[in-house]
């Protein structure tokens, strides 16, 4: 009888190896195009970026590829990412705590013990402060809820809610600086805010948000823009981080259709070259690529979370 139920096991293990990429029919299942467009990001930044140039935003975007981080790829980036963090020489904003979170979770390391330093510790004391700026608060929300870090760090992401739908503007976005709603900015903050819908205030901070960006940004070529914003042109990075925050909300933008039916993840996947780069603006090869292939392998990753129902790509 045992004997038998090895054999049986055996049968069904090959079975089971043989379907792996064919679909019920026989016919082998297509990779996704977004799929095809974050490997190659994630192969550029690999494989192309300049070692000592790689950060924790390459690292989270390669981290979150279907591929993953290979042992070979983290060896790389602990050494890069311990010599930007040192650099700093113990000087660090709220932002550079959070920056250095992200990465440091993307790595595998514990970010309360990293480079002998206690990084939440260190968000919970300077993301809650005036000069921390919006953004120092957002990314403090997604540092501190990528994991449980405790009461302390439970209560601080309460107050950095609180402060962060305090911060929303009447048109239902979020300034850079000043009053005028800014496309990346709001998108950062819906990627914070829906790590945290049940919190007072933030399912009408997401709706204001998402409908901000679908009735008054999102343009028929499938770009997100809002004329007052720093810039007024198509960019992979506006385009990146409003797929990424609508995808974070919930939100299905297949069905935001520009020209030709264009939607933003077909838009954003446009900017990308043969080389799995992505471009800023639209058919030039000026302004901080490296940045804008960062944002946009991450954004479709988060798409791709969305799309198969996996959350933040911050939870770790």
């Amino acid at each position: 009888m045992v004997k038998g139920k090895k054999i049986l096991y055996g049968l069904l293990s090959v079975c089971a190896t043989a379907l792996v990429g064919v679909s019920l029919s026989g016919v082998t299942t297509p990779t996704a195009s977004y799929t095809k467009a974050i490997n190659a990001g994630a192969s550029y930044i690999k494989t192309k970026t300049t070692k000592s140039d790689l950060d924790a935003w390459d690292a989270l975007a390669v981290k979150r590829s279907p591929y993953g981080m290979s042992s070979k790829a983290k060896a790389v980036f602990k050494k890069e990412l311990a010599a930007h963090f040192k650099s700093l020489d113990g000087h660090y904003s709220a932002v550079d705590y959070e920056r250095s979170m992200i990465g440091a979770l993307s790595i595998g390391s514990n970010p309360e013990k990293y480079e002998s330093t206690n990084l939440v510790s260190g968000i919970i004391k300077t993301a809650p402060k005036s000069n921390a700026g919006i953004n120092g608060k957002i990314w403090g929300i997604i540092a501190l809820s990528s994991k449980n870090y405790g009461s302390k760090s439970n209560a601080a992401v309460k107050t950095l809610v609180s402060q962060v739908v305090k911060a929303q503007n009447s048109a239902g976005g979020w300034a850079i600086s000043g009053t005028a709603s800014d496309v990346d900015v709001t998108g950062m903050a819906l990627m914070a805010l829906s790590m945290h819908k049940s919190y007072s205030g933030v399912k009408t901070a997401i709706s204001k948000a998402t409908s901000l960006l679908k009735n008054k940004a999102y343009q028929k070529s499938g770009d997100f823009i809002i004329a007052s914003a720093f810039t007024t042109k198509a960019n992979s990075d506006s385009n990146a981080m409003a797929l990424a925050g609508l995808s974070a909300a919930g939100v299905n933008t297949d069905t935001y259709k520009g020209t030709s039916s264009i939607t933003p993840v077909k838009r954003l996947m446009k900017f990308q070259k043969s080389t799995g780069q992505f471009r800023w603006l639209w058919n030039s090869n000026t302004g901080a690529l490296h940045m804008s292939t960062q944002q946009a392998t991450y954004a479709l990753e988060q798409y791709r979370n969305y799309k198969l129902h996996k959350g933040s790509i911050f939870s770790f």
